[in-house]
């Protein structure tokens, strides 16, 4: 997920894009990482260890049991470089421990010569390269599954969080559809309306309140309704006709909306440090 991070870091940084556009491309992984409620229950530790047998095999119900390491894991980073960078008055980064790193470890695998860092190494050159002992947050942004305290990291920087529904303000269903002719509901996300009224991955919707649901008209038909409103719904599940009653949810967020919204000299300038350096 390192890597993941400075993927876009860098864009900026070069001049490429603009620090908005960056915000937008940020509030799009921060969304894209809360929708699914696997990060609730695997760990980015236990992602990476798993990831030929579960990231890459995924099944109809991935997101409701893993987190992408590439995801989140750049959010991690993230979260490390902005607390090194608070802690150290930008003093130190992330790119000081990515040089250690290169020095130590990659440099010599090019040369061939490769040797490991070793799982519980990391914390330790963290400290060594920029004096930051993480603690805590290093603890439960890897081998932890609450949420990162992003909104706080964020804010000696003079940026604000907050989840940006959906711009029409449609209520949903709570599920991924299939594209096609019909409309397949492709993965049914956990505490959903859908997974409520019984629905699941697989399920072919064909109505709506009696009007015919296909997999281009879907968000037309919620359009007509208010989020919490009843529905009553018809699909199929392989050749069994099923009826369910479904309390619309509210509008889906798929992404966060990041805003530098504090001017004051400070602020601005540990955000031109961190996007500039």
């Amino acid at each position: 997920g390192f890597t993941s991070y400075y993927d876009d870091l860098i864009l900026v940084r070069s001049g490429l894009i603009s620090a908005d556009d960056y915000f937008g491309m940020l509030g799009k992984v921060i969304g894209g990482v809360q929708r699914g409620s696997g990060r609730t229950k695997q760990t980015v530790a236990e992602s990476s260890f798993d990831a030929w047998v579960k990231y890459y095999r995924q099944d109809e119900n991935a997101p409701n049991a893993i987190v992408s390491y590439y995801t989140k894991g750049s959010l991690v980073a993230l979260s490390f470089d902005l607390a090194i960078r608070a802690q150290t008055g930008h003093r130190k980064s992330l790119d000081d421990v990515m040089r250690l790193l290169w020095q130590r470890f990659g440099r010599d695998f090019y040369r061939g010569k490769p040797v490991g860092v070793e799982e519980g190494e990391v914390e330790a050159l963290i400290a060594e390269a920029t004096g930051v002992h993480l603690g805590e947050l290093f603890a439960q942004a890897v081998h932890g599954t609450r949420d990162l305290p992003l909104e706080t990291l964020l804010e000696p920087f003079g940026v604000t969080i907050a989840p940006e529904p959906d711009k029409n303000g449609k209520p949903s269903l709570g599920a991924r559809v299939r594209g096609g002719a019909d409309c397949t509901l492709a993965a049914v996300h956990e505490g959903s309306a859908a997974q409520k009224a019984g629905l699941s991955a697989g399920d072919v919707l064909i109505a709506l309140d009696g009007l015919r649901v296909t997999g281009t008209n879907l968000d037309a038909l919620l359009a007509r309704y208010q989020p919490g409103a009843k529905v009553e719904v018809h699909a199929f599940r392989r050749d069994e006709l099923r009826t369910a009653q479904l309390k619309l949810d509210g509008p889906e967020v798929s992404r966060y909306k990041l805003a530098a919204t504090d001017k004051r000299p400070a602020a601005r300038k540990a955000r031109e440090r961190w996007l500039a350096s």
